[in-house]
């Protein structure tokens, strides 16, 4: 990390907007590698292992089954011939749920004018993928996420930053408490991660994404899955159990009920400027049928 990061973070036992100083104990060419944060409020410190600054506070069981979840699973992932070459080629593999994931992000950002120097944060960043693609675009990205594992974590990132084309901090926390700054980023992109909260935590993870936002900012919400009247999904998560990734799946008005009451205005970019017919068809894919994804901003 570098020390530019310091003034957007937050205490995560105090909950102090920019309370946190560095202390260094080894820096490379790009930035701080190990050392601590320190709260000058409470005193907490907290550590900087690999450039990651780790803000995980007394986190519940359920985010540490989670963590060592991802951790099984890549060594799943090496075991099946992933490696970094397969990591920096991401999105761009072979596999139908990564095709999913490119168009997602060309959607993006075909529709968005990102400017350069925005700040991004990228909730649950995992094989850092997405992050790496929105700092190649010139934003300050933040990485969030409850791992460090290589190749399902924060740690991955370095496969992208050591090739010198990127840099993007790497925050090592939850998305339902996240430890950074009131008003601190322009935007935030959260890819197939919401589900992974209980009821009462996705509603706790949107308010805390429209703390984190500045006035007019926006939250993509992207390739969230869903549940419907037509296909309940009762099974979801069953092929990843093992990995105990808190799974779980909500109807689209739990959603959007939720980000309203975060206090966001929501908007739907299918729908923009589509006809009645369009509109007709949009309802029925995504109220009762069940046989797409959630896409909506998240304007605050």
């Amino acid at each position: 990390m570098r020390e530019s990061l310091t003034p957007l973070l937050r205490c995560p036992r105090c909950r102090t907007d920019g309370a946190l100083r560095v202390r260094e104990s080894e820096r490379d060419g790009r930035e701080i590698r190990e050392g601590e944060l320190v709260c000058e409020r409470c005193a907490k410190h907290f550590p900087i292992r690999r450039g990651i600054a780790e803000l995980l506070h007394e986190p519940p069981d359920f985010v540490l089954r989670e963590s060592a979840g991802l951790e099984r699973f890549a060594e799943v992932m090496r075991a099946d011939g992933w490696d970094r070459e397969r990591i920096l080629a991401l999105p761009d593999v072979d596999l139908p749920y990564w095709h999913g994931q490119r168009r997602a992000i060309d959607a993006l950002l075909d529709r968005v004018a990102f400017k350069p120097g925005e700040r991004i944060l990228d909730v649950g960043s995992n094989t850092c993928w997405a992050s790496n693609i929105l700092a190649t675009r010139g934003l300050e990205v933040l990485a969030l996420d409850i791992a460090t594992a290589e190749m399902q974590g924060l740690a991955t990132a370095d496969y992208f930053i050591e090739r010198g084309e990127v840099f993007f901090e790497r925050v090592q926390s939850v998305m339902f408490d996240p430890a950074l700054a009131g008003a601190s980023v322009d935007y935030v992109f959260c890819c197939e991660v919401l589900h992974h909260n209980d009821p009462a935590h996705l509603r706790a993870t949107f308010r805390e994404l429209h703390r984190v936002l500045r006035p007019g900012g926006r939250l993509f919400v992207v390739n969230e899955p869903m549940r419907f009247p037509l296909r309940l999904k009762r099974d979801h998560g069953r092929e990843v159990a093992q990995f105990e990734g808190n799974e779980h799946v909500y109807f689209f008005h739990q959603y959007y009920l939720a980000a309203r009451r975060a206090g966001f205005t929501v908007e739907i970019p299918a729908l923009r400027g589509a006809r009645p017919y369009a509109r007709c068809a949009y309802a029925w894919r995504h109220l009762i049928a069940g046989d797409t994804p959630l896409n909506i901003d998240c304007v605050r």
